[in-house]
């Protein structure tokens, strides 16, 4: 299936600003904007924090940004959610543990991406609970290429129906 997407932001940094500090320590680690990204099998971007990590690429949706200014009746700078590749037009959640490819590049997702108490801070009181389920998609690299800022078209066996800013939602059997 194809599906029209729109890349917006390719971003990187060098070292974590909220993970790994002091509560509600912000770092000054740059985020870097690309017009473009060469990616290879198993390796995040180069240079970022996550390069080698085992979730080395990870998704965010413009939807769920627009959605989090509407709640806090602000604009919010998209680099504080410190995400790799901003996209819009999918429902990422619906590709954990699927296989898709964006421009020369495949990618299977692992994971959902969870936001961290630091959204808090950052954003307001209350960005960490409308991002529970929400928070994007960890990725990795099956088959290398580049992809670059602009519409294009996500492939996918998976046959994606929900909206954009739909959350994760895990269903858990009784505990006994």
């Amino acid at each position: 299936m194809e599906y029209q997407v729109t890349l917006h932001n390719l971003f990187s940094s060098p070292r974590h600003n909220y993970f790994t500090r002091p509560k509600f320590e912000e770092g000054d680690a740059p985020t870097v904007s690309h017009q473009k990204f060469t990616l290879k099998v198993n390796r995040g971007i180069e240079g970022d924090r996550f390069e080698t990590g085992l979730y080395p690429i990870t998704f965010f949706s413009l939807e769920v940004a627009k959605l989090m200014e509407m709640a806090f009746d602000k604009e919010i700078d998209i680099q504080v959610f410190r995400r790799n590749i901003i996209i819009s037009g999918i429902n990422l959640c619906e590709l954990i543990g699927k296989r898709f490819s964006i421009g020369s590049v495949t990618f299977e997702g692992m994971a959902h991406c969870n936001p961290c108490p630091w959204m808090n801070a950052v954003i307001g009181k209350g960005a960490y609970s409308l991002m529970k389920g929400r928070g994007g998609l960890r990725a990795k690299v099956i088959e290398e290429g580049e992809i670059e800022l602009g519409a294009t078209v996500l492939e996918s066996a998976t046959i994606l129906t929900r909206e954009a800013i739909a959350p994760l939602t895990i269903s858990r059997l009784p505990k006994g």
